[in-house]
């Protein structure tokens, strides 16, 4: 081991910090101190060297794009494939959510005795009015009294780091925040002056901050490779964090699938993989026995699909059935892009802009290619509600959707009859707007 900055730092890396420190560091009132001196490797990584690392940010995040390897019924199910087929259920959806749930409460319980969290989320008319201003945030500011002032340091919740940037938690970026002087937080940083004792004038210090993560080994990794990234990891308790999430059930039975008992499981990289699987799985189930004319998604027995998908020898291995998700959503892939191609085919964009002129449209309306845009979503939206009505109405009379989608196909005039009235109703209310 070697000392930084007063900082004992592990020369094995992160596992010797996630082994050291299950219970986590502590702030004091600097936010490079923690109260948990014995060694830390938490906040931030440094080289066990002087080399310049060989990979950064750029590096790092260059995995991330482009599309996901291939899958087949041999196909690793690792790294961005598991993320992609978890996408298949929202599943990174559902883990940031429930992480920004539950990353305030355990950070609170690491604060100092003088620092206060504001989570902009826990105040529902302050998050509204951030997300209003449009301006980049973090889900929450630490905060403490600095002799007269009022230090303010920006706390990023990201599930994973790999597409974390120190630009988002930075004193400039909170600083525009800040400067936009929004009601709701200047009363939260009033409300914490009062508790600090400080007066209601006192001076803001906005501070760099981090990004609090949970010990992962996927996390350890992109601190390896960007040392200098601001981080706080705290434990998690894999079980805890994924049972309440939607997919659950799912994850259990994809997981027998390979033998494997979730509920025995203790690593967070292995229960995460299978609660990515099995969400995606379950969202793959739900739409595919979704009606394709109906806009909501189905509620399923996902275990019990799943099982009867292995008794017809569509899931002998898990592969193979996420190979059998992936053939039948690209069928319905095909058919709901063609369902939604309906309303564009019967009335083009052309024919909005030629009927708003015969019926008096000002041409301030016609010329603004904005406007013409918002009209003709408008528009082909009530067109596509009409033809989803009468295909739910086929599919109730016992046609099956690909044989309703062709029959629906066939009656553009119809279709454009219903865009030919919406545009009617359109224009009357363009004109009373101009008068």
């Amino acid at each position: 081991m070697r000392l930084v900055a007063g900082v004992r730092i592990a020369s094995e890396g992160a596992a010797t910090c996630a082994a050291n420190h299950r219970q986590g560091p502590r702030w004091g009132n600097n936010a490079h101190n923690w109260h948990d001196a014995r060694s830390v490797l938490c906040t931030q990584y440094w080289l066990m060297t002087t080399e310049s690392p060989r990979t950064g940010a750029r590096q790092r995040r260059r995995g991330l794009y482009g599309p996901p390897p291939r899958l087949t019924r041999t196909s690793p199910l690792t790294g961005r494939l598991v993320w992609h087929i978890g996408d298949w259920g929202r599943a990174s959806e559902h883990i940031g959510t429930r992480w920004e749930e539950i990353a305030g409460p355990l950070a609170r319980e690491r604060l100092g005795p003088d620092d206060q969290l504001v989570v902009l989320a826990a105040t529902p008319t302050l998050m509204a009015e951030v997300l209003a201003s449009g301006l980049p945030h973090a889900d929450a500011l630490r905060v403490w009294r600095e002799d007269h002032r009022l230090a303010v340091e920006p706390l990023d919740f990201k599930w994973s780091l790999e597409t974390a940037s120190a630009r988002q938690v930075s004193s400039e970026t909170l600083e525009r925040l800040l400067a936009a002087q929004l009601g709701s937080l200047e009363t939260a940083l009033a409300g914490v002056r009062a508790t600090l004792g400080l007066e209601a004038s006192s001076e803001l210090e906005p501070r760099d901050g981090r990004f609090v993560a949970p010990m992962h080994p996927a996390n350890h990794a992109a601190l390896l490779a960007e040392p200098e990234l601001p981080t706080l990891l705290l434990p998690v308790e894999p079980h805890e964090f994924f049972q309440p999430l939607p997919g659950w059930a799912a994850a259990r039975a994809v997981a027998r699938l390979e033998s494997a008992d979730l509920d025995r499981l203790s690593s967070i990289e292995a229960i995460e993989r299978y609660y990515r699987l099995g969400a995606g799985v379950e969202g793959a189930l739900s739409r595919l026995h979704s009606n394709l004319f109906d806009t909501e998604p189905a509620r399923v027995d996902a275990p019990a699909l799943i099982a009867e998908l292995r008794q017809a020898g569509k899931a002998s291995t898990l592969n193979t059935l996420l190979v059998y998700m992936q053939q039948e959503l690209d069928k319905r892939k095909a058919l709901e892009e063609r369902l939604a191609l309906l309303p564009r085919g019967a009335y083009p964009f052309g024919r909005l802009r030629s009927d708003l002129h015969k019926l008096g449209v000002p041409r301030s309306v016609l010329d603004s290619r904005g406007a013409l845009g918002r009209a003709y979503g408008e528009v082909t939206r009530e067109m596509l509600a009409a033809i989803r009505a009468a295909g739910q109405a086929l599919v109730a009379e016992g046609m099956t959707a690909p044989d309703a989608l062709e029959k629906l196909a066939s009656q553009p005039s119809r279709w454009s009859g219903v865009g030919t009235e919406q545009a009617r109703s359109l224009a009357a209310r363009l004109i009373s707007m101009q008068a």
